[in-house]
């Protein structure tokens, strides 16, 4: 099986084991030193970095919530100088203040290799011409891809987020290989093709899909519908997205790339630590981000993990696909949505009740479309102009703040 840094990938265990200890102690030092909220975290609990020795010791310290990544906007997380910092990222979605992370060259450099081993293991090479349709102006993972795809000689399309008509002829037109992409936006291409009847003409092989979850039954409709190979894709937007984790051609999980993340699996309500095999909520450390080093960090997805070889021959271990979340966030085609941002937009827009509630219509197992129903105050329930008015008004906040189009009922 392909890989691209076979060395890396398929590292024994014990020697995997001794590597990772060895970032961890440059990690606890730096984000000690560095970070004021990990000091503060230490010393309340007693802990200075000297006791953090081997993963084991993790366990000692609490945990890291986004809630924390919040309250320290903007830059309170960051481990280095602003001057050393060469991308920032704005993520959508989130309630309160919002959440900036950092990156230096180096980490930018670990994220683009780290898609590149992902894009290896499904198998596209340097003669591959890769079509990515994700957001260039909300996932920064799409640049990630094109830099990627750099590193094994292959060719990309940076085809973003042009109707499913135009991507289509790109397709068709450039003769692209694989396609990148939300599952959900795969299908509506699916959709769109079977409509014009234009289902036999492409010369897709592999496509790559994440940003939210998509079950089984998604993959089979996407391979089928346009004749390729569906591979899973994992990250974390407050860590990278992607390149935390990816399936490979066996499609048995997704490998954990452990050179730079430490995984645990803990009960998301008691925060006990669970035994390999057990689901529970992924809890992420990681090993070599410079910027924004993230400890013990609680991500709210629940999966489990094998320490098993692979059939592919790498070593990493394996997580499940992920299908549930520990809190109220909804992923809605690729955007997260947290219910408390509905609330903060709601409560700031005159003429209607304090309550609201939502629904999810869903295709193929993956939630489709976000309905938001509020209730008119009193003096606007029997005036049919200024009901439409604050329908538009109500629609429009909401999609400036979610960056998604969400279907209003007043």
């Amino acid at each position: 099986m392909a890989m691209f840094n076979p060395e890396t990938e398929t590292l024994n265990r014990r020697e995997l084991l001794d590597f990772q200890n060895e970032r961890l102690g440059i990690l606890i030092n730096h984000a000690y030193a560095n970070v004021r909220f990990y000091r503060n975290k230490f010393d309340a609990a007693g802990l200075n970095p000297d006791d953090i020795k081997t993963l084991e010791d993790l366990k000692k310290i609490p945990f890291t919530t986004r809630e924390d990544l919040v309250s320290n906007y903007p830059y309170g997380m960051f481990a280095v100088p602003l001057r050393d910092v060469v991308r920032l990222q704005f993520p959508l979605g989130h309630y309160g203040n919002p959440i900036v992370i950092g990156y230096t060259r180096e980490d930018l450099k670990i994220w683009r290799e780290l898609v590149a081993r992902i894009m290896v293991g499904v198998g596209i090479t340097e003669h591959d011409i890769i079509q990515v349709a994700f957001n260039y102006g909300l996932f920064m993972g799409a640049f990630r891809f094109n830099q990627g795809a750099e590193l094994i000689g292959a060719a990309v399309v940076p085809a973003s987020v042009a109707p499913a008509d135009v991507q289509i002829r790109i397709m068709r037109d450039f003769k692209s290989t694989v396609l990148v992409s939300t599952p959900s936006f795969a299908l509506h291409i699916i959709e769109t093709m079977r409509a014009r009847g234009k289902t036999k003409e492409l010369s897709l092989k592999i496509g790559l899909f994440g940003a939210e979850p998509w079950p089984e039954s998604a993959r089979g409709i996407i391979e089928e519908g346009l004749g390729i190979k569906a591979y899973d894709i994992y990250g974390v937007t407050e860590l990278i997205e992607p390149g935390v984790s990816g399936e490979c051609t066996e499609k048995a999980g997704l490998h954990i790339f452990e050179d730079h993340f430490f995984p645990e699996i803990i009960d998301p309500i008691t925060g006990r630590s669970l035994k390999e095999g057990e689901e529970g909520e992924l809890v992420l450390t990681s090993l070599t981000t410079s910027a924004y080093p993230l400890i013990r960090y609680r991500t709210h997805d629940r999966t489990a993990l094998c320490t098993k070889p692979c059939a592919c021959g790498r070593t990493l271990v394996r997580m499940n696909r992920i299908s549930k979340r520990t809190d109220r966030m909804i992923s809605v085609r690729g955007i997260n949505v947290f219910p408390e941002m509905i609330t903060e937009v709601l409560s700031g827009i005159e003429g209607i009740g304090p309550e609201y509630s939502l629904e999810i219509k869903q295709k193929a197992g993956m939630n489709d479309q976000l309905i938001i129903r509020v209730s008119p105050s009193p003096d606007l329930a029997q005036a049919a102009e200024d009901t439409a008015t604050l329908h538009g008004k109500v629609q429009s906040a909401l999609r400036k703040a979610l960056g998604l189009r969400v279907q209003v009922d007043i």
